[in-house]
């Protein structure tokens, strides 16, 4: 209730302290959390407005703040007057006082904790504040190119490199994990028992095979353990399940352990915020059925985890390895091998051999070895006790779960290598999931939406009975049940999407917008005392497009506000990363280059603010000789200004008024160091330099879209993106790589240039910060006649490697005398399974019966055939050319070439010779 007698007197320190002990407790630490985050939101907001409508020395006043304050926070029904001010600890002490008395105060508290926490500036006078990202924002807008030429160019003559800037503030979505509101695991099991104990519950087909009647006992022993698993063996952030995980695992698990005829053509998508869990929403349920297979019985692979990127591939095994250890460990089945253990996981891509993950047994890390079986992975510190015999690299062992491309996937359907670790089990994959399928557009999507089909196709010709769950998943994808059913080739799919979710803070997004590219003449020396007519000693250089995005990388990293690790509860590591996107290997090559050169010169150096670090003289600019009496009251030492943002009016500074002294960058430690550069591209990470592997030592790092899915380090605090996206869903999931935890309040900066799309992005903004449905549409031609032609032969192929009539080994490597392909051998098959091979494309491509282009396609690949047999060179060597090649292939197998391939080019080349002379 409202006070009505107040004392004329204002509270003092004790009451203060009485509110805020109360305010901070762990019974109110939501409230306390969703009011200083508001608080900031609303200085946000204010100076948002003023820097896109051209006003870059953005403020609020603190008189403005309160009053919004004053009418959210303070009204009779509000959380903060019932919980806090009216509690009993708080309001027997403070009964004399005003409300808004006391109001003020808990402001002026929170304010001072954000502006300690470098969140917020007081500007001027302590009666203004500015957002840290604000501040930011003014750097970009005034930033210039400056040069590291005798101690530096002078701020006068360093060109401009912006035109404008925009600033954008959004909410923070994620779905709710808190154990009180969200969906708890208990529950979620006993879902799963309800429904397979109901009288019309059914096994899977190879359930019914392997343990029959006892199909219901053996689930039962999976929900038991999975219970113990979820409540003892997750990481300490996983406390509960968000609603769409536990509607993931019921439904995705019941879809595989049970049988459903009139859900047979059915296919699942789960979709949420990056950083959402989306893994484990897939995930559970696949460990979860791997531990029923493994009680009834069935051995060899039971899911294939497919990406697009191998990067992201070897993120997602060594998170999949965690998982498995600690189920492997519970179940006594840490040492155990490939074939025993109760999961075992494989991966398999071109750089396969190459993937590192952390040892699980200690600090150390693990790699692919020839271990016994094949490459399993031995730790490097104790390669003799520290090993994973159930982990392996070999693309033969027909391990639990397989991590993939698409592009092995593909593979793996033609060749020995998938038949034996695919097509030699009685009960195949169970499980194929297309992760971050946003990915899949335009010919990229053809292609997957075709491979699926072929690999539906084998799984059907192993067992005809078992039905496969077919799994997409991710996080910016539009009407994504139809995208689903199309590229799995169902007649309907399930969406798994969060329905609660909550607001963690706040992310940011700046868009930079640069100038045209000029030539610039910049003076050094004695010239520049002299009238531009008189220059005598010029550097001559060129104000580009690239030339501003180097200054905003400096300008980023340098003044984004970082973290210490452990400078709050739950933090372990450093927030202090940027990781740069751009759409060129090249450009990735020439831009890390670029800004390691320049940041050895030290050009950050001279936007360094000496006046608070003991006039070290950096700053050529710096006019310390002003201000030497002043002290700097957070540092407690001897400072050239005040501790506030210079006054323009009071205690005037041209060289922050001209955005050359960086306020912000004042961190020794983390701010004042040089950046060390890596850089990402053809799927290697690298210094720009030497091209030394980095490893995990670089502050800052550019890559290509190959780590815009997956790549989830938790130290980067922020990401950007030079000229406009390739497409929206690509940059969402770029932006989405900075600050995953919900602590964080990531910023993204996109720095255009002067094409006609970077323009076009830059006036249409939203686009990229609120994208509709239309810009999230994912393009698919899943029918495509000229690429499915292509995947028709593949499938050809496929069938030659899947079934067991033919011994496809002898077509790709021939008989012993000859080695390479047998075109003769492969003519006898395809005449001989014509109408197999037919009816085999036929239904893998839900082709018609009276429809005739599987016959042609086959009848296509016999005339091709055929030219392979017409002589190598007529008239000189009438060998067969795939006779020829294959000798070729042996003997430059032995000895590194093939003499009778030389030979006969000799003397191909003497004739010619002969001819014209």
């Amino acid at each position: 209730m409202s006070k009505t007698h107040p004392t004329t007197d204002l509270p003092g320190t004790e009451q203060v302290e009485t509110i805020w002990e109360e305010f901070t407790a762990e019974a109110h630490e939501t409230l306390y959390e969703k009011m200083r985050s508001s608080v900031l939101r609303r200085i946000d907001e204010g100076c948002k407005r003023q820097i896109n409508a051209g006003n870059y020395d953005a403020t609020i006043t603190l008189q403005t703040v309160f009053e919004w304050f004053e009418e959210t926070y303070l009204t009779d029904d509000s959380a903060f007057v019932e919980d806090v001010l009216e509690s009993d600890a708080v309001f027997l002490e403070t009964i004399e006082y005003d409300r808004r008395q006391l109001g003020h105060l808990v402001l002026e508290r929170l304010i001072g904790e954000l502006e300690e926490n470098g969140e917020v500036l007081y500007v001027y006078d302590r009666q203004r504040v500015r957002s840290r990202v604000a501040e930011m924002a003014r750097y970009f807008a005034l930033i210039r190119q400056r040069l590291q030429i005798d101690g530096g160019t002078a701020i006068d003559f360093s060109p401009s490199l912006v035109k404008m800037v925009k600033m954008e503030v959004l909410d923070r979505e994620q779905p709710i994990f808190d154990p009180e509101r969200a969906s708890r695991f208990g529950p979620t099991l006993r879902e799963i028992n309800k429904r397979v104990n109901s009288a019309d519950a059914e096994p899977a087909a190879e359930l019914a095979e392997t343990v029959g009647s006892d199909w219901r006992d053996t689930i039962g022993e999976t929900v038991e353990f999975m219970g113990e698993f979820f409540n003892d063996g997750l990481p300490d952030e996983i406390r509960s399940l968000a609603d769409y995980q536990a509607d993931s695992f019921i439904e995705l698990y019941l879809d595989a352990v049970t049988k459903d005829a009139g859900e047979a053509d059915l296919s699942h998508v789960i979709t949420a915020s990056t950083g959402g869990g989306k893994t484990e929403a897939f995930l559970f349920p696949i460990l979860a059925y791997c531990h029923t297979a493994w009680r009834a019985g069935i051995s060899e692979n039971k899911a294939v985890l497919t990406y697009p990127r191998r990067d992201l591939c070897d993120n997602q095994f060594e998170r999949l390895v965690e998982y498995a250890f600690t189920i492997n460990e519970r179940l006594g089945k840490e040492h155990a091998s490939l074939d025993e253990a109760p999961i075992s996981v494989a991966i398999q891509h071109g750089s396969r051999t190459d993937t590192e993950i952390e040892c699980p047994f200690c600090d150390g890390t693990m790699a692919a070895t020839d271990y016994e079986e094949g490459r399993h992975f031995a730790c490097q510190r104790d390669p003799e006790n520290h090993v994973l015999r159930w982990a392996t690299a070999n693309r033969e062992k027909p391990a639990d779960v397989i991590v993939t491309t698409q592009n092995s996937l593909h593979l793996r359907l033609m060749d020995k290598y998938g038949k034996s670790a695919f097509w030699s089990s009685t009960y195949p994959t169970k499980f194929l999931v297309l992760d971050e399928v946003h990915v899949y557009t335009e010919q990229s999507g053809m292609h997957v939406s075709n491979v699926v089909r072929r690999f539906k196709r084998a799984l059907k010709h192993r067992n005809s009975h078992q039905s496969p769950t077919l799994v997409a998943s991710s996080a910016t994808i539009e009407e994504a049940k139809d995208f689903t059913r199309r590229i799995f080739d169902t007649e309907s799919a399930e969406l798994h999407s969060p329905s609660k979710t909550e607001s963690t803070g706040s992310e940011y997004m700046l868009f930079v917008k640069s100038t045209e590219p000029r030539d610039v003449e910049i003076p050094i020396g004695d010239s520049v005392f002299r009238p531009q007519n008189e220059w005598e000693d010029l550097h001559r250089t060129t104000a580009s497009n690239l030339s501003c995005m180097i200054q905003i990388a400096f300008a980023f990293y340098h003044t984004v506000r970082k973290e210490r690790q452990g400078s709050r509860d739950g933090l372990n590591v450093d927030k202090d990363r940027i990781l740069g996107f751009v759409d060129s290997i090249d450009s990735v090559g020439r831009l890390g280059r670029y800004l390691d050169n320049a940041e050895d010169d030290g050009l950050f150096e001279l936007r360094r603010p000496d006046a608070f670090l003991h006039g070290e003289g950096e700053n050529p600019d710096c006019p310390k000789e002003r201000f030497r009496e002043g002290t700097d009251e957070e540092l407690d030492e001897t400072a050239v200004c005040e501790s506030v943002v210079p006054n323009k009016h009071l205690n005037e500074c041209s060289v922050y008024e001209a955005g050359e002294c960086w306020w912000t960058m004042r961190d020794r430690q983390m701010d004042l160091r040089p950046m060390s550069m890596a850089i990402h591209k053809s799927g290697q990470r690298q210094r720009p330099s030497d091209e030394s592997d980095p490893g995990n030592d670089w502050k800052h790092m550019i890559a290509t879209s190959a780590l815009e899915v997956g790549f989830d380090h938790p130290s980067i605090i922020g990401t950007y993106q030079y000229r406009a996206p390739m497409s929206v869903p690509g940059f969402i999931q770029r932006k989405g790589r900075g600050g995953r935890d919900a602590e964080d309040n990531p910023i993204t900066v996109v720095v255009l240039g002067s094409t006609s799309t970077d323009s076009f992005y830059f006036h249409h903004s939203e686009y990229l910060s609120h994208p509709g449905s239309e810009h999230l549409e994912i393009p698919l031609d899943e029918d495509n006649r000229f690429v499915r032609a292509e995947h028709m032969t593949s499938a050809i192929f496929d069938y030659l490697n899947v079934t067991d009539s033919v011994n496809s080994q002898r077509i790709y490597r021939g008989r012993p005398d000859n080695q390479g392909p047998d075109i003769d051998f492969l003519d006898d098959v395809l005449y001989e399974h014509r109408s197999d091979i037919a009816e085999w494309l036929r239904t893998g491509f839900g082709l018609a019966d009276g429809d005739g282009t599987a016959e042609e396609v086959v009848d296509n690949v016999v005339d091709y055939l055929e030219t392979l047999d017409e002589p190598l060179v007529p008239g000189e060597d009438d060998t067969a050319f795939w006779k020829a090649f294959g000798t070729a292939v042996e003997e430059a197998g032995k000895t590194g070439s093939s003499t009778h391939i030389d030979t006969l080019a000799q003397s191909l080349r003497e004739s010619m010779r002969g001819s014209t002379e």
